[in-house]
């Protein structure tokens, strides 16, 4: 039996339409790829919490209130629960990969170990409650300044003003009978949106589609830097050539909004390039809480990496809802 790499099925056992169908070849799905290249087919709730960052918020809270009840309970179970409590917290944080500053995750890593230190040695309650009470105030600070991250101001968009969309495969799908997000988006807003997006494209190859943008004072829409993510490419590069696709578009004077990535563990440092140009082009960052929660809605994606006609009216709504359409000053 001849078996090749398959776009649409999702069994092994079932020949595809097309070529596939043709010559009787069975199709492997794309979600085995998706699973190789570290994104699972079929998204689990533990990775959707972790690629939103939700697991940050649930981590600190966890390894705080285990810290804190370990000041009351002393017996050896509860000892034990509480252990893995903090150390399950603790985990949930580093494997969360929210673009913070590494000298603060080793700074909150270090008090950790000055709290367990505090129970292990002979000190006062007072003592221990002083360092849980620092140690909490720290990782509150440090969920606060994550939190705007997580909210977005509505971007002004005039009815006269074109909206470009710059993407991958997400934005331009897979196959010719479905309606990608854009298109349903200028159905929603009634917006001209321009779709430039081109599947396989890569923040490099987004150059080119951003070349193809000749009016000004545009809103642009960036989804782009999944396939930088699975691919080879690294963290300098990315910067790189995402500083110069930001700078183009800066340079015609148009208002950038761009989606932010959703990371797995040890992904930090992209969300971080994302941040930190986001900041230098005055940027508006859709939260990654927003893809993430579109590919975690029931018969969203055809192969846990690629939207269904389903997912793609889901992320148009989810757009549509940044949106605040107003007509032009004197019209």
């Amino acid at each position: 039996m001849r078996i090749s790499p398959g776009i649409y099925n999702r069994s092994f056992f079932r020949v595809d339409q097309g070529v596939g169908g043709k010559y009787g070849v069975t199709l492997i799905p794309k979600g085995c790829f998706a699973g190789v290249f570290g994104y699972p087919s079929c998204v689990n709730p533990i990775v959707l919490q972790i690629a939103s960052g939700n697991a940050f918020f649930i981590g600190m809270g966890l390894t705080v209130v285990a810290f804190a009840l370990r000041l009351w309970l002393d017996g050896r179970v509860w000892v034990s629960l509480l252990t893995v409590g903090w150390l399950a917290g603790i985990s949930l944080v580093v494997l969360s990969a929210t673009p913070m500053s590494f000298w603060l995750y080793g700074f909150w890593l270090g008090f950790c170990v000055v709290v367990r230190i505090a129970f292990i040695v002979r000190t006062t309650f007072q003592m221990r409650a002083s360092t849980i009470i620092a140690f909490a105030f720290l990782s509150l600070s440090l969920c606060l300044a994550e939190l705007p991250y997580r909210m977005m101001q509505r971007v002004t968009v005039f009815t006269n003003q074109p909206v470009f969309v710059l993407g991958d495969s997400l934005s331009a799908g897979i196959g010719a009978r479905e309606r990608v997000w854009p298109d349903v988006l200028g159905d929603l807003s009634r917006l001209k949106v321009i779709n430039l997006a081109r599947p396989g494209a890569s923040v490099e190859t987004a150059l080119d589609q951003a070349g193809q943008i000749k009016a000004v004072n545009a809103v642009v829409l960036v989804e782009i830097g999944g396939n930088d993510l699975l691919g080879r490419t690294g963290s300098p590069v990315f910067y790189r050539q995402l500083d110069q696709l930001l700078g183009k578009l800066k340079k015609g004077n148009h208002r950038i909004v761009m989606f932010e990535l959703p990371l797995l563990p040890f992904w930090n440092a992209f969300g971080r390039d994302q941040r930190v140009l986001a900041e230098k082009y005055g940027v508006t960052l859709i939260p990654k809480s927003c893809l993430v929660g579109v590919f975690g809605s029931k018969d969203a994606t055809l192969d846990g990496l690629h939207l269904s006609q389903k997912g793609h009216n889901r992320l148009a709504r989810a757009v549509f809802g940044w949106l605040r359409i107003e007509k032009p000053v004197g019209m």
